[in-house]
């Protein structure tokens, strides 16, 4: 993946119709930059610049999901009163902006919710985490359910035999234990890793 300084060295060069994409009437970063500006409309697509960088440096940090990065988004621009008054806009505006600037980094490739689930998978996996913890966590970062449920579905046996993994490197051993509060500490700590009590009963030798 491109690092932040050769993004923004593109972005800086090329327009919307350079990078592939189609005017629409409905983006109000296109707008901005393709129909004559007054003031307020320059000011809009500064801000709209300004948008497009962070979503860049966070894309060149780390890949993010779709939802995850609109959510940091609209957090480091927050849509206060005193903003609206500066650009002279009705409320909806840095959604829209940020709707706008997902939308060009996906065209762009730039983010991917096939790759960002595909390596999040990967390391929730390394880590130990069952396949319930691993699907709240992507729910959290993407939108696209059967893209998540697509990546977690496993055999249960390959499930059965992280969960032992799990067990040894936490306990030493995945062999069921002879006491009753003893097992049920160890079942309670696989649950709390994300997997099913079905499979929790096959993790056990």
């Amino acid at each position: 993946m491109k690092n932040a300084e050769e993004f923004l060295a593109e972005l800086a060069m090329k327009s919307g119709a350079d990078l592939g994409i189609e005017p629409s009437p409905r983006s109000a970063i296109e707008k901005a930059e393709f129909l004559p500006l007054s003031s307020e409309d320059k000011s809009t697509a500064e801000l709209a610049k300004k948008i497009e960088a962070k979503a860049v440096a966070l894309l060149a940090m780390r890949e993010h999901g779709s939802k995850e990065l609109k959510q940091k988004l609209l957090a480091k621009f927050p849509e206060t009163s005193e903003l609206l008054a500066d650009y002279a806009e009705q409320p909806g505006l840095v959604n829209l902006l940020v709707t706008d600037v997902l939308t060009l980094c996906q065209e762009n490739n730039w983010q991917s919710d096939e790759r960002y689930v595909e390596q999040a998978v990967r390391n929730y996996v390394d880590k130990g985490h069952g396949p319930q913890k691993i699907r709240q966590k992507l729910q959290q970062a993407c939108y696209n359910n059967d893209l998540i449920s697509a990546a977690l579905d496993w055999d249960e046996s390959d499930w059965a035999e992280l969960a032992q993994q799990a067990l040894e490197k936490k306990y030493g051993s995945c062999k069921k234990p002879t006491e009753q509060k003893e097992q049920a500490r160890r079942m309670r700590f696989l649950q709390s890793r994300g997997f099913a009590q079905s499979t929790i009963w096959k993790a056990f030798r």
